[in-house]
């Protein structure tokens, strides 16, 4: 079992500020980790601060 966390640094506030984006994200996921089941197919879309969907995390099966 792996964990993958996938962000796309194309959209606009992605670009402005990568750094803070980036920590908010992993702030946020941090959070709601416990709120899922940690075995393969437990996923989520992940937002920057503008709430536009700049990718996701999942937990997949090796």
């Amino acid at each position: 079992m792996r964990f993958v966390l996938e962000v796309n640094f194309d959209t606009e506030n992605m670009q402005l500020k990568p750094l803070e984006e980036l920590q908010r994200i992993l702030g946020d996921w941090s959070q709601r980790v416990a709120m899922y089941p940690l075995e393969p197919g437990s996923q989520e879309d992940v937002y920057d601060s503008q709430n536009e969907e700049v990718g996701e995390w999942a937990i997949l099966e090796d």
